[in-house]
């Protein structure tokens, strides 16, 4: 497992290998829904994630993993009844899940670097004029990573107020400073992001976000 601090947000990584070792952390309802997955990516997704959310919240609150309860907003974002203001958000790629941990509102993206099709239509249709126009402007061996660099950033703010694509794409500005600076500030709708890019494994972008002060 790696960590990271981004922003004032802790974000961890987990291999999908290591599933078991999160089962134990998982309430009784949680172990039965994870038995019924037949999918074993999506089990070993489901169990890492909310092993590894009980295991950090329980590190920042000194409960127990186990007394941790959790509810969704009306928005479908999971939070922690009982955190003392912490937050938490998850997101899975390829063969590792990252969770993030914060207080306040946070948000996080994990995203593997892999060839996309038609990526200058996504770019134009999904992304800020001002996201599209920085991206153009790159050498074309650089527009791949900065792709997933301003996807990962844009979908990490959205998932920090608890927007889904669906919502969130058509109004949603991240700094185009990100592919540079690796930090800068995002809208999504009325409220301001704080955006950084945290160190991931090789091959992978990570993007952690949270409301700004």
């Amino acid at each position: 497992m790696i960590a990271s601090k981004a922003v004032t947000t802790t974000v961890e990584f987990a291999p999908l290998s290591a599933a078991q070792e999160w089962r134990n952390l998982l309430s009784e309802e949680e172990r039965a829904k994870a038995s019924g997955m037949t999918n074993l990516a999506m089990r070993a997704r489901f169990e890492i994630g909310r092993g590894l959310r009980r295991k950090m919240l329980a590190d920042a609150t000194g409960l127990p993993p186990g007394e941790i309860t959790f509810v969704e907003s009306e928005e479908g974002k999971p939070r922690a009844l009982n955190a003392a203001g912490w937050d938490f958000n998850v997101s899975h790629s390829g063969d590792y899940v990252a969770v993030a941990l914060g207080q306040g509102q946070v948000g996080v993206d994990l995203e593997q670097i892999r060839p996309v099709r038609e990526i200058e239509s996504i770019v134009d249709r999904y992304f800020h004029p001002d996201e599209a126009v920085a991206w153009h402007s790159l050498a074309s061996g650089l527009r791949e990573e900065a792709f997933f660099v301003l996807w990962s950033a844009r979908e990490a703010a959205m998932k920090c107020v608890g927007f889904g694509l669906a919502r969130g794409l058509s109004v949603t500005r991240v700094d185009p400073a990100i592919l540079s600076e690796r930090i800068a500030p995002a809208r999504v709708g009325g409220a301001m992001i704080d955006v950084r890019q945290v160190e991931a494994l090789r091959g992978y972008v990570a993007m952690v976000a949270q409301a700004a002060a």
